[in-house]
């Protein structure tokens, strides 16, 4: 059974890695595991400083934090977070990089390399959303068309139509060059 301490950390650091808290109590400042928070943070890739933000905020009450135990825990965490196998995922995930890690060359080339899947990924569902809308419009202009009585409505829902269509085009093709790039083939003599 956890203790009345331990429950409360445990609360305090689930709401530190929810972002739900915006300050602390002196309570959870007294009962603070600043090893774990700091491991916690470096872990998630977060900057440096945040540890003076929770010095700041329990400074408030008039509780020292221990910065050495969270930048002990922080430098832990950072060497989990700093794995240039997991930077790929992290980059396709669209998670964002702070420059924490020391050995940044290696990681930062992979999260790049999955920061331009994600961004790829992304426009192209932007792209895919614009075809829907697009197609949807298209019909409704159709439907116009054959229920329209008036000539001139009519030819004017024929040219919003064409629009539509070229527009539709070139989304179609845009998605297509991004899903399928063309290969290059290099020769070396």
């Amino acid at each position: 059974m956890m203790t009345t301490t331990g429950s409360r950390a445990a609360l305090l650091i689930l709401c530190l890695l929810l972002g739900a808290c915006s300050s602390l109590s002196r309570e959870e400042c007294a009962a603070m595991s600043w090893y774990n928070l700091g491991f916690a943070d470096g872990e998630q890739g977060k900057a440096p400083d945040a540890g003076k933000g929770y010095a700041e905020r329990c400074g408030e009450h008039g509780i020292a934090a221990d910065l050495g135990e969270w930048q002990r825990g922080y430098q832990k965490g950072l060497e989990l977070y700093c794995i240039p196998e997991l930077a790929y995922r992290k980059g396709r995930d669209g998670e964002e990089y702070q420059g924490v890690c020391p050995h940044d060359e290696t990681f930062l080339r992979q999260f790049e390399r999955g920061q331009r899947e994600y961004q790829l990924a992304a426009r192209l569902d932007e792209l895919a959303q614009a075809i829907g809308q697009n197609e949807r419009e298209i019909r409704r202009l159709e439907q116009l068309i054959r229920t329209e009585g008036d000539s001139a409505r009519r030819d004017g829902y024929r040219y919003q139509r064409e629009r539509a269509l070229r527009r539709d085009a070139a989304l179609r093709q845009e998605y297509n060059r991004l899903r399928h790039p063309p290969r290059v083939i290099e020769f070396k003599l």
